[in-house]
């Protein structure tokens, strides 16, 4: 039975970890793994389904198919990226009701400018904080379920700096959103004071802090008692996949290695096991005639 009652989990009191899924069969593999959430990352989907760049490619559709893979073979909350709701106020409300059908179980929005502008980091490529809000409001007000939670993301961070970040986190709880995420904390300093500062749940990017000077980040655990509920890992899992699809491409490179080759690879089992071979199989033993020997 699919649990993904996200609300409940946040009310347990425990922390929610979820990596970074890319497509359905990374999906599956961080549900199966234990993990209570998965998180469907924009840039690992536009990276995966386009091979490009997350600066706009990818469509509203391109991303509710991605949703709608993923919602159905996982059993466990995802948590989608809904870039800044694809358009203006009037996509907004589309987007919010597509994710939902979809099946995800939430999805942020930022208020970066449409389209981005990301070339020039020097100053802030965001909207007004109180347009933003007023999209929030719009986004509450759109969906068909309070079950179905919207995030409130911030992206100015390295523009405007912390205490506008902490403001904005603020006026977008206001706002109505259920949890607030801001973009790009990458300093125990700046983790304790958005902890302290900002009211409600929150959501942090690990991928921030892992790719960050600080030799020892803290631990999912640490992040809970700072006062996040709910820590994604956005990009990890797509650069270990590519991490291994080099080193492979790189061992078939070199003709007559096959222990290297095997060495890049896991078990076929292990993988039609992610896959469902097996439940498949009874399938068709169950409901299929069985194959006639060849005379």
């Amino acid at each position: 039975m699919k649990n993904r009652d996200l609300p409940s989990l946040l009310k347990s009191g425990r922390v929610i970890v979820a990596p970074g899924a890319y497509d359905a069969f990374s999906a599956r593999l961080i549900a199966r793994s234990g993990f209570p959430a998965v998180y469907l990352t924009g840039y690992g989907a536009t990276a995966s389904l386009l091979a490009r760049p997350d600066i706009g490619f990818i469509t509203l559709n391109d991303m509710c198919g991605v949703v709608r893979n993923i919602c159905q073979v996982i059993d466990v909350p995802l948590i989608a990226d809904a870039e800044s709701g694809f358009g203006n106020a009037v996509n907004l409300v589309r987007t919010v009701r597509e994710y939902e059908q979809a099946g995800a179980s939430a999805i942020h929005l930022e208020d970066k400018i449409v389209p981005k502008k990301n070339a020039d980091s020097r100053w802030p490529q965001v909207v007004p904080s109180e347009e933003h809000a007023s999209r929030i409001r719009l986004a509450v007000k759109s969906r068909r379920s309070s079950g179905f939670l919207i995030i409130g993301r911030t992206d100015c961070i390295q523009g405007l700096g912390l205490d506008e970040a902490i403001r904005r986190g603020n006026a977008y709880r206001r706002a109505g959103a259920d949890i607030i995420f801001i973009h790009g904390i990458s300093s125990r300093k700046e983790l304790r004071e958005v902890g302290r500062a900002v009211r409600g749940p929150k959501l942090v990017n690990y991928s921030a802090l892992s790719l960050s000077d600080d030799p020892s980040p803290p631990s999912a655990a640490e992040l809970h008692s700072l006062g996040y509920s709910i820590v994604i890992f956005a990009i990890e899992p797509l650069f270990a996949a590519v991490k291994g699809l080099m080193s492979m491409v790189e061992s078939l490179t070199e003709r007559g290695k096959a222990e290297k080759i095997r060495a890049c690879m896991a078990a076929k089992d292990r993988v039609e096991d992610v896959l469902g071979v097996s439940s498949y199989k009874a399938l068709e033993a169950a409901y299929l005639p069985p194959l006639e020997k060849p005379q």
